[in-house]
């Protein structure tokens, strides 16, 4: 009996090391990874050295589009110099007021840009300067831009993007999940299919990014929250990286 107890003791210690050392390591590698993301998205947001001999490409997107945009400049490197503004780019207003900064005077080859995960959140308007709403959970607020006006938005942001000769690709709004403080998933799909409705009359082609979130991406999306640890920013790179070369002239 005294035997037993002392194998079953020992048995104890051993799982609780062993769970012990397990969740230590998850820790780590959580630590790791977080500090990973952070490194990328101050790369990604850094002026990035350019080869003059290889076409520009333009990245326009909020910050799910900072942390996919240093895994697409690598999947691209010796095809085309991927740029992106030195800021999260927010929503359709946000774009209408710095596009023709953001352009500038490069020749783009290619343009990749999406809105939409800050014109559905819901904002606080109450008593806030104008173009300085607040974050405010759902219950309290209205969605920042309504549908109507995000259509109209990116009408205006599509005219003048065809301005510049760029092909064009629009990436569809990866997916709210459930519990994120100041977004409704299912606004989600309004979204889209406002934006879809755009696209599909100027013939500009689209890079379903919400479907490729929902096959994988989501596996590693972080919990109650719109963003991705690296592994769903990677798979988001590959379908960007894949719709960019596709675009781009002589890579058909």
């Amino acid at each position: 009996m005294r035997k037993s107890l002392i194998v079953g003791v020992f048995a104890v210690i051993a799982v609780s090391g062993g769970l012990a050392s397990y969740l230590g390591l998850l820790a780590y590698r959580h630590v790791a990874q977080a500090k990973q993301e952070s490194r990328n998205i101050e790369l990604a947001i850094r002026p990035t050295p350019v080869n003059p001999a290889l076409p520009f490409v333009l990245i326009i997107g909020d910050s799910i589009s900072v942390s996919y945009t240093l895994p697409v400049r690598l999947r691209l490197e010796g095809i085309a110099n991927v740029m992106r503004p030195l800021e999260n780019c927010g929503s359709t207003l946000m774009i209408l007021q710095n596009l023709d900064r953001w352009l500038g005077q490069t020749k783009w080859a290619v343009i990749h840009f999406n809105a939409g995960l800050h014109d559905l959140e819901h904002v606080q308007s109450e008593n806030i300067a104008p173009g300085k709403q607040i974050m405010v959970p759902i219950a309290k607020g209205h969605r920042w831009i309504s549908v109507e006006s995000y259509r109209a938005n990116l009408e205006k942001i599509v005219e003048r993007l065809e301005k510049t000769g760029a092909k064009l690709v629009f990436a569809t709004t990866t997916p709210v999940p459930a519990g994120e403080p100041n977004r409704v998933p299912e606004d989600v799909a309004l979204y889209n299919d406002a934006a879809l409705a755009v696209m599909r009359a100027h013939g500009v082609p689209i890079d379903d990014l919400n479907s490729a979130a929902v096959e994988s991406a989501c596996r590693f999306q972080k919990p109650q929250d719109v963003h991705f640890y690296q592994e769903g920013s990677d798979i988001l790179a590959e379908h960007v990286a894949a719709s960019i070369k596709a675009a781009l002239p002589g890579q058909m």
